[in-house]
């Protein structure tokens, strides 16, 4: 399952053609692709780059699906049918695999939809996928757990709409020039803004808030590394992988240099990045532990990928950012540790029935007598 509502909706498409190639040698594929407009598709040709670059929604080789919350039904076929010999169908799916990007998709919302439907899938649950797709949640879970963070500022789009002064005041009481101002609710380094003065602050603040209802503000580390690192697993057991050091060419890693490097059909893949990052072993070591730390403390499940900045100053690490559904599920990370991208997907569906064999352990009811004893005249007096 992929694309959906999202301002990352390009990227995750390119992510789910990925997916999709590892996954087709040895397992039989059904794309569901959810469009910019939220109409729900399959066909076979959905599996092909080509078919989004021109991408038509009449083609009458696209069929309508939709995934239910029922058990019993799951996941329909043509579910509104025409003409005469026109007729719904069950698809009969073992497992889902969520590639989508930002809202309407990472966020638990799709997530929840499964819950109900009693689907096995990949990656985070519900209340991962929210705290990791909300900047402001992730900083105060970590917290919580005393991972080490930046400082922070957030505030709601109805609060600078109902006096910006007086939250532009409140920032520049708190930090120093520059700042980083950033949609709470968004990937892909989308609507982040630099900002060096009263004047930038005002304009980034309105560029992200097109993006989100919640702004967060952060200061910015001048003499900064940016480290990533990708963690598998579920509650039980984590393993991180080699670390990585993007590339920038701007004070921020943009969207540009994450996805746009003349690397259109590559996703995150394309990147310029170093890896293994050029750093000591035991910083290696210790951006390791945090980022299994970070994926336990979320309940995380899947993959991941935990984001880093390094004052390089200080040497203080600060964990930046969780993704649930990193880009290009961060595969090239893993490869130097010896798992391909064809073992690494294996291994996610692994995951996802192991996570779904826990859920079966839990109850889910009681044997409760209220509905039987209820007095409904008796409850009102």
């Amino acid at each position: 399952m992929f694309g959906s509502r999202s301002t990352e909706h390009e990227v995750s498409v390119v992510t789910a053609m990925q997916v999709i190639k590892f996954l087709a040698e040895r397992h039989e594929v059904t794309p569901i692709y959810i469009t910019k407009e939220g109409k729900w598709f399959t066909s076979p040709k959905l599996t092909k780059l080509e078919t989004y670059k021109t991408f038509n929604p009449q083609d009458t080789e696209l069929q309508s699906v939709v995934l239910t919350p029922d058990c019993g039904l799951q996941t329909i076929l043509n579910p509104l049918p025409k003409g005469f010999f026109g007729k719904a169908k069950k698809l009969e799916l073992d497992v889902i695999f969520p590639a989508f990007h930002g809202t309407n998709g990472e966020d638990g919302t799709i997530q929840g939809l499964l819950e109900l439907a009693n689907m096995p899938y990949v990656g985070a649950g519900v209340l991962a996928s929210a705290i990791g797709m909300d900047k402001i949640a992730t900083k105060a879970m970590l917290r919580e757990n005393g991972l080490p963070i930046l400082e922070y500022f957030w505030f709601t789009r109805a609060r600078w709409e109902q006096d910006s002064q007086a939250v532009v005041t409140q920032i520049e009481q708190k930090f120093p020039y520059p700042l980083i101002v950033k949609p709470a609710n968004l990937g892909s380094s989308i609507g982040i803004q630099k900002a060096k003065d009263t004047a930038e602050l005002q304009f980034a603040i309105d560029v992200a808030m097109h993006y989100s209802s919640r702004i967060m503000v952060e200061p910015y580390l001048a003499e900064r590394l940016e480290i990533n690192c990708a963690v598998l697993g579920d509650a039980q057991s984590q393993m991180a992988s080699v670390c990585e050091q993007p590339i920038t060419k701007d004070a921020l890693l943009s969207y540009q240099d994450k996805y746009l490097h003349n690397q259109q059909d590559r996703g995150m893949e394309g990147a310029q990045r170093l890896i293994p990052a050029p750093i000591s072993a035991e910083l290696t070591k210790q951006i390791q532990d945090l980022a299994c730390q970070a994926f336990r403390c979320m309940d995380g499940a899947g993959v991941a990928r935990v984001d880093f900045i390094i004052n390089q100053k200080t040497q203080q690490i600060y964990i930046n950012e969780l993704n649930t559904m990193p880009g290009s599920i961060s595969y090239y990370l893993w490869e130097p540790t010896g798992l391909n991208s064809a073992q690494l997907v294996d291994k996610l569906i692994e995951l996802a029935f192991q996570v779904q064999r826990e859920k079966r352990k839990t109850k889910y009811s009681i044997d409760s007598r209220l509905l039987q004893s209820a007095d409904l005249l008796g409850v009102k007096k």
